[in-house]
């Protein structure tokens, strides 16, 4: 597949459904899960989409399909979400999403990852950010795991002036 392009336009509600199928995707891909699209929880992220501020989602398109290719969660410093479509990764998308997000909070962001997503770790270690805490992510917002150890997470935090790729 050539380098595909993308570029990067204000969230619209008529992407949700598009968007969360990309996420869950791109989650279950990096998180070792069984990929599928339960209907219940389908339903229950797009409700959790529907409650964030929509100013706060920047959502990347393949302008020649106008497909979601990936899409980030920014308020302030805390960056909540960054996934990529995983026929996308590994050709800049995360780290142009990333570079909007070192601009658009200059004093620095804050994130957590699964600590069994290395993938992640090492995307976000290669950028600049370091791991600040160690601890557990809650059920309530994690239906997909079982035991407390899948929620295991790490903080990362990217001071101003951190390395951009």
């Amino acid at each position: 597949m050539d380098k595909p392009r993308f570029e990067l336009v204000d969230y619209r509600p008529e992407y949700a459904l598009e968007l969360v199928k990309m996420w869950r995707r791109s989650f279950q891909r990096a998180m070792g899960l069984e990929e599928q699209d339960d209907s219940g929880e389908v339903s229950a992220q797009l409700d959790f989409l529907s409650a964030i501020d929509p100013a706060t989602i920047h959502v990347a398109m393949d302008p020649e399909s106008s497909t979601v290719v990936g899409f980030m969660v920014l308020s302030g410093e805390k960056l909540d979400h960054l996934y990529v479509h995983v026929d996308y990764q590994g050709l800049g998308l995360g780290t142009t999403l990333l570079n909007l997000a070192k601009q658009k909070s200059p004093a620095g962001i804050e994130l957590f990852t699964f600590q069994r997503n290395q993938a992640a770790q090492d995307f976000y270690r290669s950028r600049g950010f370091r791991e600040v805490q160690r601890g557990f992510a809650g059920f309530q917002d994690n239906p997909w795991a079982t035991r407390r150890e899948q929620l295991a997470d790490i903080k990362f935090r990217s001071e101003p002036g951190a390395a951009r790729a």
